[in-house]
């Protein structure tokens, strides 16, 4: 799994995920309102059923909801995620460039 798929940059549309560029397409349709969040649903429907996508939007509600506690908190990382693998993931996201990172 390419976790850069959260990003878009990932090599595969997909990011080695069955169906990942549909769900991808789907959270990202649910988190920004100016993506067609209709054709998006249609297409999640159509690749991996009505069960799965509503299961893919009530995780995508979920992370999102923790992310706004988080952020609304100003929740910091703990020292074990910050360095070793966070690092690695944080610097391959680029997560330190968003401004939220910095304040």
């Amino acid at each position: 799994m390419d976790i850069r798929i959260a990003i878009g940059d990932a090599e595969t549309a997909d990011g080695g995920v069955e169906h990942g560029a549909v769900l991808r397409r789907y959270a990202m349709a649910i988190l920004e309102e100016e993506l067609d969040l209709e054709a998006a649903r249609a297409a999640c429907i159509e690749a991996v059923g009505e069960s799965a996508t509503v299961q893919a939007a009530s995780i995508i509600a979920s992370f999102d909801g923790i992310n706004r506690v988080a952020d609304a908190t100003g929740i910091r990382l703990d020292s074990e995620m910050a360095g070793g693998l966070g690092a690695g993931i944080s610097e391959e996201l680029g997560l330190q460039e968003l401004a939220a990172a910095r304040a």
